[in-house]
């Protein structure tokens, strides 16, 4: 068997605590098909049951055993593939070959989980549940049951994975172009509704003619001219006291600087005191003549104040509408201009969007009717195969089909709805599974009316005929011989040795044929102790599997006959 497993996925150890009727229960996995057998009741499913919880099935507290506190399911899961350690890692779970995954369930309600001895959220495990478990039983939410998951199927089948993520990533293209043009056209026709407050903002803020800090120089000129009268007196005073008077300033210290430059020619210690005074009065003559020409320049002019407090009240008028400040406003104005500005150019590029989203639209419905083409034709050849195999699996009347359906319902985005036909990131095809186990009976879809056992053995034909090493690294098969006996049996047990060459197979049989094909033996016992009840499980060595086998065969009582018997179907597994 091997090598192929050697470096699959795959599920290595199983550890088991206070889980209904387990008390404690240590399973080292083998690659290939791992058996399950006991007697009714023992207990078989409970493990099941408990790998469920690793699958990310929601914990119940029912699953706890009597007088215990808590349940624990822990896997070790080793070769991990690229994908699952970078989903791992990027959830902050550092993960390079192996995975450890443990489940707790609590009476208190505290259930946790942990991934590689971190806490981690449920997301996490539902996420890459999946992935590494899958489990198909009589009392399972299986895949089968959900027809969405029937087109994957179908493509798997059909080896279209290439062209499903093609198919993917020319509607996201599609959408991502939807989606801009939209966003464009819908900005557009926001931005056409404006367009005419827009022009009369502009054109007001235009015919304004702001200019930084106006307001201020507006507020100090108006201030000038409230006290014109008061400043022209003030100036005029100021220059008769130092030039104008008979007493003005400059004229008495002309005076006095003739003298002290007489006496700066007996002592010339003087002369830069002379200096000062001269200094001083050229100062004060300038000082003079200032005054002068600012009297001369200023008057009282109430037009000139009208105009200024207009001015003021149209600044304010326009702060309440804009802004807060002449600056604020001056933004506001740029910003109207853009918008103006923009409304042209949004106008053509709608154009150069509209043609990209034609292109992209075309692609992807090409992409969809050449998908669609492919699975027309796999889907009459899957039928074929899937009818002779579940023939093969006891089921000889049975019908199968696909049928391919188109919702009528309206899409959200109406360009993605053609003919009749929506399209998805899966392209145009809607498909379920139809089945009739009985002559006569019309086909009815898979999901609401087949039985467990039923059910089983269309995932196991649909695992002979799909096998992909993207699913599920351990597929776990609960009662997948309800109902069969002898030969098909021995053809049930070989189509899950076929499907436990490419991955891990785990199965609950209460067929020796199929127990016989085993590449490990597990036993499932009862016992009581004390007036507890106790579920253990082994491995069994070759000797004790012909022991089990035997068991199987004749029941309670085992006779030497079936000893044989059972040692011949352990001996033919290898011949």
């Amino acid at each position: 068997m091997g090598g192929a497993l050697a470096a699959a996925i795959m599920l290595r150890e199983l550890r088991i605590k206070n889980f209904a009727v387990i008390d404690e229960v240590v399973l080292e996995l083998k690659p290939g098909l791992n058996i399950i057998t006991g007697e009714t009741g023992a207990g078989k499913t409970i493990i099941l049951d408990a790998l469920g919880l690793i699958a990310g099935q929601r914990g119940s507290t029912d699953v706890i055993r009597n007088r215990e506190d808590e349940a624990s399911v822990e896997v070790l899961f080793d070769s991990l593939p690229k994908e699952i350690s970078e989903k791992l890692d990027s959830a902050g779970f550092r993960a390079d070959d192996e995975v450890v995954i443990k489940r707790i369930v609590s009476r208190s309600g505290k259930n946790r989980i942990y991934l590689n001895g971190s806490l981690a959220p449920r997301n996490v495990l539902v996420e890459i549940g999946p992935t590494l478990v899958q489990i198909y039983g009589q009392h399972e939410h299986q895949t089968l049951l959900q027809p969405e998951s029937h087109l994957s199927l179908l493509d798997v089948f059909a080896e279209l994975e290439a062209s499903a993520r093609s198919m993917q990533m020319s509607y996201k293209t599609l959408a991502m172009s939807w989606n801009e043009l939209n966003q464009v056209k819908q900005s557009l026709e926001q931005k056409r509704r404006e367009k005419a407050l827009l022009q009369g903002q502009s054109e007001e803020l235009e015919r304004a003619r702001l200019k930084p800090g106006e307001e201020e120089e507006l507020r100090a000129a108006k201030n000038v001219l409230a006290h014109s009268e008061k400043l022209y007196q003030g100036c005029r005073e100021g220059e008769d006291l130092l030039y104008e008077s008979d007493a003005a300033l400059v004229g008495r210290l002309g005076k006095y600087s003739g003298r002290l430059r007489e006496l700066a020619g007996v002592d010339h210690h003087l002369r830069p005191t002379v200096e000062l005074l001269e200094s001083s009065l050229a100062q004060l003559q300038e000082a003079a003549a200032q005054l002068r020409r600012y009297a001369d320049r200023i008057h009282f002019d109430r037009n000139s104040l009208e105009q200024v407090e207009e001015r003021l009240a149209e600044l304010q008028r326009l702060k309440r509408k804009y802004g807060n400040s002449v600056e604020e406003i001056l933004r506001v104005h740029e910003e109207v201009k853009q918008s103006l500005s923009s409304l042209d150019q949004s106008e053509s590029k709608i154009a150069a969007l509209e043609k990209s989203f034609a292109d992209a639209r075309q692609a992807a419905w090409d992409a969809a009717e050449k998908i669609s083409t492919a699975r027309q034709r796999a889907a009459k050849k899957l039928k074929r195969e899937m009818e002779r195999e579940v023939r093969t699996l006891g089921m000889p009347e049975t019908t199968f089909e696909v049928r391919f359906t188109i919702r009528d319902e309206k899409a959200d985005l109406p360009p993605f709805f053609v003919g009749g036909k929506k399209l998805t990131e899966r392209g145009m095809d809607e498909v379920e599974f139809y089945f009739s186990p009985n002559p006569g009976e019309p086909p009815k879809p898979l999901a609401r009316i087949a039985s467990g056992g039923e059910l089983s053995r269309l995932m196991l034909a649909l695992k002979a005929l799909v096998l992909t090493s993207g699913e599920a690294s351990t597929l776990l098969f609960d009662e997948v011989d309800a109902g069969v006996g002898g030969r098909v049996a021995e053809i049930v047990g070989k189509k899950l040795k076929q499907v436990a060459a490419r991955q891990q197979v785990l199965s609950v049989t209460h067929l020796p044929q199929i127990a016989a094909l085993a590449d490990a033996h597990y036993v499932v016992e009862k016992e009581v102790e004390q007036g507890r009840t106790f579920t253990r499980v082994k491995e069994l060595s070759e000797r004790e599997r012909i022991a089990e086998i035997a068991r199987m065969l004749g029941g309670i009582k085992i006779t030497d006959q079936a000893r044989r018997h059972a040692e011949q179907l352990v001996r033919g597994k290898y011949n």
